[in-house]
């Protein structure tokens, strides 16, 4: 039985799943239990299923009887993260949309943080993350701006080249281009007078094509710059064809957004370095060595050559693909590394953590 919601709510969590039923309990209650001074009828959690074949519908539908802030939906044929995402938002009825994943958790007090942000009205925020492992152990946090403090970072764009240089400028991912969903609180009625790009539906970006044109208009955003978003590593939706996959999606899709939105060669050539933060050498490392045949090595040799030779005009970023080239892929070398990739993982994330970009 559906739960219906009589007072408008300040805040939708709209979350698209597919098969998440071992980690949406977990998700859902991090915000309902980690809320302090929002009642349940202040905020509305709206969950779409795209026809999950795991247990989502019986964890979601136990969790309904405990809390009557939930409304879900169950769709019966798989629509696609893009398709998904945009649905779940339409069916949302708060006046700010917290795009969210069905696997991530917030931080408990998170809305002591987010209500008094949300009271200034402005058009969107984006809130940072701290990155885990599968198991929710932290790995380092990930901030999206280059900041001093941890005080909330107002950027006011109007659409002319200098705010949006400055507004690049600060960022330290793609994140500040709407990439990690759950960073995204956006106002209802600003979403909703974006248009629709179901041209990207297929390419899990659809909902960043959907928010840029804000970055050449009129927009009022804010960084929250406290990490009250803990974000499950090891289980990204877009990784089920597998890592070299889901690089090829970070690559192709941003390589489209960029060259489509934004016409300045020093906005092209500072975003493309970005994404190479995004993707960085060592990922390609990892997936060179993890790879499954050698049909999947050529195609990541081709990616790496793309971002970090063809796409860079400087010495020092094509060493890195030199240095790549020279790692083995698929063979018994690689074999014998595997073992000790998950420790080399987590020094990288320390190091990061040292030394924040």
């Amino acid at each position: 039985m559906q739960n219906f919601i009589i007072k408008k709510p300040l805040l939708s969590f709209a979350i698209p799943t597919y098969n998440f039923g071992k980690f949406i309990e977990e998700t859902v209650k991090s915000i309902i239990e980690g809320a302090v001074i929002l009642t349940n009828s202040d905020y509305e959690i709206v969950i779409l299923d795209s026809g999950s074949k795991d247990n989502t519908e019986q964890v979601v539908t136990a969790l309904m009887q405990q809390y009557t802030n939930i409304r879900y939906i169950k769709n019966i044929t798989r629509g696609g993260i893009d398709h998904d995402l945009n649905e779940v938002v339409g069916l949302a009825i708060g006046k700010y949309i917290w795009l969210f994943s069905a696997d991530d958790l917030l931080v408990s007090g998170w809305d002591l943080v987010i209500s008094p942000l949300l009271s200034r009205e402005k058009d969107i925020y984006l809130v940072p993350a701290e990155l885990c492992d599968l198991y929710m152990k932290h790995l380092r946090n990930n901030p999206i701006f280059k900041t001093e403090d941890s005080k909330p970072k107002d950027f006011e764009l109007n659409g002319d080249m200098k705010s949006i240089d400055l507004y690049l400028e600060k960022a330290n991912t793609l994140e500040a281009l709407f990439s990690f969903m759950s960073a995204v609180i956006v106002r209802n009625d600003v979403w909703h007078r974006l248009k629709e790009r179901s041209d990207y539906y297929g390419s899990c970006w659809a909902h960043c094509a959907r928010l840029l044109p804000l970055l050449f208009q009129a927009t009022s955003i804010v960084y929250v710059n406290k990490f009250l978003i803990r974000k499950r590593g090891g289980n990204d939706s877009f990784m089920e064809n597998g890592l070299i996959s889901r690089i090829g999606i970070g690559i192709h899709g941003w390589w489209r957004i960029i060259f489509e939105y934004f016409y300045k060669q020093s906005q092209r050539e500072l975003l493309i370095k970005t994404l190479r933060k995004d993707l960085p050498i060592l990922l390609f490392f990892y997936a060179k060595i993890t790879a499954k045949s050698k049909q999947e090595v050529v195609c990541l040799d081709t990616m790496a050559r793309d971002l970090y030779w063809t796409w860079s005009t400087k010495w020092t970023t094509k060493i890195n693909y030199v240095c790549y080239r020279t790692v083995p892929g698929a063979t018994k070398i690689s074999l014998i590394i595997r073992p000790f990739l998950p420790w080399l993982i987590r020094i990288r994330h320390k190091i990061k953590s040292l030394f924040p970009r």
